[in-house]
């Protein structure tokens, strides 16, 4: 057997040298270096050799490292092959060695080997998009689950799996990955891992929950999802919509366990579709604490919602946070000083982490290459922090340029029940150009000249605040209104409310500082930190700076008061000086549904992975547009300015005018690092046509329309359906958990020719009746006015008007928190707004509580016709 393994030896070391012939010098030893190798930074590498000599042994293999290579790596010899790890690199690298052998006559031979080293994954982030994300129930047993995936290096697989029936499949990689699964009944767990071409790998994990009969219609939401130990008991408030129509039964469960009913009259409205209870929440202990909905019906029927959850933490004390902001400041006048010594940013930051390891309040600790230092303490608060880069929009001193990432997403955003229902999406990725649902535009601006924080940090004249912006105002176009501003602008017009409801936008601007921060912290994340769900699908996220620093009391002390929730669930994280900085767990959070909006992240890293980009886009944003490194803040002024210019003033798509500010300001800034201009979401959207939107209440939810207090969509009150379609507007003075009036606007251009505005109502009130002709007089208006003026057509009635014909009231087929409602029939009403074409009007429909706050009323809406 020895023999014959020698021989074969023998004989495939003869064919890998061409031995056997020829006029060489056939006692010299030879050599050959195995194939060259393709591999990614922070892998370890083995090179080896093929070698013999014919007429003796080879007694010495040596590897020698080329001179000429950018960087050099510890070598390190075993037997006749050496190892060695490819440094963190940035850019693409190529490692030349050179490995030559010594027979026993002194004779040698040589032979070279080049490894090619990409930089390791990045960007790498996953989502799922609609079922999985924005919905978690369904009535199919067999669903296509979609999502998006971008990434540095090609992905070698999608695997999902499914726990509940313990199938796994991968799943096809598109424009979106998607994949073909059956349900179990019950809660299905679905894993979903992607794996790059270097081994990064991340994964995320939705349950969905199935059954036939299944026909939520929202979601379960709670009053809360957060709740501070020893702060004293707590009502929470638990809503969700159902279309079961056979006699559902509705119950709120913890665990397996009932802990109050959900009633349809709840909400202050009976017969609506929308069961809702309270308990009270008084927890003893921290943790996560998830309740779902129970439905079971005359049929047998008997399934659960998706569920909600509540955090419980100990109290944050200002001693905490305080230690916390102590640590920030540690880090920039350490990271500070390792730069006055001449160290670059990457050695810098090195040093900085070290220090942050040993030090005895901090838990984890890292960085980026580029000097993005992140930990977090043993409290489970959050640390940034970056030094600046002059002329930048980011929070960094300098950095090395993210590779251009290799996109696999299209994103659409559907609601709720349309897995159920099929209503209309917000947004589906279809070919024709697609149009913003309203014209409102927003920019938050915390650094034109911020008094809080030092002059290198401020952008000054090159804030977008002085280019897009201008731009928007100076327009006057009915496509895009400038509605409101928040600006640091020598004095603080920015709080933290300022970046949380978007829901009435079709444009919104950030000019601020960003980064990336947390890459590697979820596979060391301790549970006694609190929750890590921020990290979910990333192996970093994106941050932007707020401008804001947390508020001290009188006496030095911080005041933690509106902070707390968001600083212990992961929202917010703290830099040098109390600064805030928000995560996409931020917006995750207090985001409702956007009107296809087009988002702008004007800052540095917005875009290096997608996990700022997602969440707009899972709440309905059309389009996202950011940059993918530290972008000179000149760059980012000019190239937003030149789409939305391009966008006004030639009703182009987003993708023209991307190309259009490509072609005139370069596809990068062309810094040292370059940082390029990125787009995410759909590419044919335009600019509100600058028309109103959704008059007939038939996208499902308000959209468009700005509400306050008790405002809202709904299928049926009681026996009364939409005259036309599936959805009405209704109104109210307080009915439910609230007593604020209900109110719905919106702001639009009418056409020079439009002469009337049209639509249905219908009132139901419980003071009908007993209280006609009294103070307690309920009303209703809806009014056109021209923006900024008194300039109005108007309708208003009330209940002593309508009083004046009581046989024209009906007892009503449902009943409100007092009972004794009655109601008109369904009335239509016309108003001459002659007065009011070419102009930009405000449309309003409000109910108004008079007298007291006891007997309420309500008023549908439907058939908003302009023309």
């Amino acid at each position: 057997m020895n023999s014959t393994r020698n021989m074969l030896l023998l004989s495939t070391s003869l064919a890998l040298f061409g031995c056997g012939g020829g006029d060489g010098d056939e006692s010299a030893p030879q050599a050959k270096a195995a194939d060259d190798i393709y591999t990614y930074a922070n892998k370890s590498v083995v090179i080896s050799s093929y070698h013999l000599d014919p007429n003796g042994d080879i007694v010495d293999v040596a590897w020698q490292q080329s001179p000429s290579d950018n960087m050099a790596v510890e070598l390190k010899k075993v037997n006749s092959s050496a190892i060695f790890t490819v440094p963190d690199i940035q850019n693409d690298e190529v490692f030349n060695f050179t490995v030559t052998v010594t027979d026993n006559d002194g004779e040698t031979a040589s032979d070279s080997i080049s490894v090619y080293a990409k930089p390791a994954e990045k960007s790498l982030s996953l989502a799922f998009v609609g079922l999985g994300d924005t919905k978690k129930v369904t009535n199919q047993k067999t669903v296509t689950l979609t999502g998006n995936v971008v990434s540095d290096h090609e992905i070698k697989q999608i695997l999902v799996t499914n726990g509940a029936t313990s199938l796994s499949t991968n799943a096809e990689i598109d424009e979106m990955w998607s994949a073909t699964i059956d349900l179990a009944k019950g809660k299905n767990e679905i894993t979903v891992m992607a794996l790059t071409a270097d081994e990064a790998q991340v994964e995320i994990v939705s349950t969905i929950n199935y059954h036939p009969a299944m026909d939520f219609t929202t979601p379960l939401t709670l009053s809360q999802s957060s709740f501070v130990l020893n702060e004293g008991a707590a009502t929470v408030y638990a809503q969700i919509g159902t279309s079961n129509d056979k006699d559902p039964k509705l119950k709120l469960l913890v665990g397996n366990t009932p802990i109050t009913d959900l009633d349809e009259s709840a909400d202050g409205i009976d017969d609506d579709g929308i069961y809702a209870g309270s308990f009270t929440f008084n927890p003893t202990k921290e943790g996560k604490f998830c309740y779902q909905a129970h439905v079971s019906d005359s049929e047998d029927n008997k399934y659960t919602s998706e569920p909600a959850c509540i955090w419980v933490s100990e109290k944050y004390t200002s001693e905490q946070v305080t230690k916390s902001v102590d640590i920030a400041d540690s880090v920039e006048s350490w990271l500070d000083a390792q730069l006055a010594q001449g160290k670059d940013i990457h050695a810098s930051a090195k040093e900085v982490v070290e220090q942050l390891n040993v030090h005895k309040d901090v838990g984890a600790a890292g960085y980026t290459y580029e000097g993005g230092i992140w930990w977090v303490n043993e409290d489970g608060i959050l640390g940034l922090h970056n030094p600046l880069v002059e002329d930048s929009k980011s929070a960094g001193r300098s950095g090395v340029v993210a590779p251009t990432p290799v996109v696999k997403a299209s994103f659409e955003t559907r609601y709720y029940d349309d897995v159920i229902n099929n209503q209309p999406s917000a947004y589906s990725s279809v070919s024709e150009p697609k149009r913003i649902q309203s014209s409102k535009a927003v920019i938050i601006s915390p650094y034109i000249n911020n008094p809080d924080v030092s002059e290198f940090s401020n952008f000054f004249n090159t804030d977008d605040y002085y280019g897009v912006w201008k731009t928007i105002k100076d327009s006057q176009s009915c496509k895009l209104s400038p509605d409101s501003e928040f600006v640091n602008n020598e004095t603080v017009g920015v709080s933290l409310d300022s970046f949380k409801d978007f829901s009435t936008f079709g444009y919104i601007h950030f000019s601020t500082h960003g980064n990336n921060y947390f890459n590697g912290l979820f596979k060391i994340w301790d549970e006694k930190w609190g929750p890590s769900d921020f990290l979910k699908g990333y192996l970093s996220v994106s941050g932007l700076y707020t401008g804001i620093v947390l508020p001290k009391n009188e006496d030095g002390t911080y005041n933690l008061e509106g902070y707390e929730s968001d600083l212990y669930m992961k929202r917010l994280a703290i830099g040098a000086g109390g600064s805030l900085i928000i995560l996409p767990s931020f917006f995750e959070h207090y985001l409702t549904t956007m009107p296809k909006s087009l988002v702008v992240l004007s800052a540095c890293r917005s875009v290096y992975n997608n996990s700022l980009a997602n969440v707009f886009l899972s709440k309905g944003a059309g389009a996202v547009i950011g940059y993918d490194d530290y972008v000179l803040s000149s760059y980012a002024k000019n190239t937003t300015n030149a789409i939305i210019k391009d966008m006004l003033d030639n009703d182009s798509t987003l993708k023209q005018a991307f190309d259009v500010a490509v072609n005139k300001h370069g596809k990068s800034d062309n810094s040292a690092d370059e940082a390029f201009l990125r787009m995410r979401g759909a590419e044919d959207l335009k600019l509100s046509s600058g028309s109103f939107d959704n008059l007939s209440f038939e996208q499902g939810q308000l959209n468009a329309w700005a509400k306050k207090g008790d405002g809202r969509i709904i299928t049926n009150l009681g026996g009364t359906t939409p005259l036309d379609g599936k959805f009405v507007g209704v109104v109210s003075t307080g009915l439910g958990y609230t007593n604020e009036l209900g109110s719905i606007e919106q702001s639009a251009c009418i056409d020079k020719n439009v002469t009337t505005l049209s639509f249905d109502w219908k009132f139901y009130s419980e003071e009908f009746l007993e209280y006609c002709n009294t103070d307690f007089d309920d009303s209703f208006t809806l009014s056109l006015c021209e923006s900024g003026t008194d300039n109005c057509s108007l309708f208003e009635t009330s209940v002593n008007k309508l009083c004046e014909n009581k046989d024209a009231l009906v007892e009503s087929d449902v009943t409100f928190d007092r009972g004794g409602v009655y109601n008109t029939q369904w009335i239509k009403e016309q108003l001459d707004i002659s007065a009011l074409a070419n102009k930009r009007v405000n449309l309003k429909i409000e109910a108004v509580d008079k007298g007291d706050e006891i007997y309420d009323s309500a008023i549908l809406i439907d058939n908003i016709v302009v023309e």
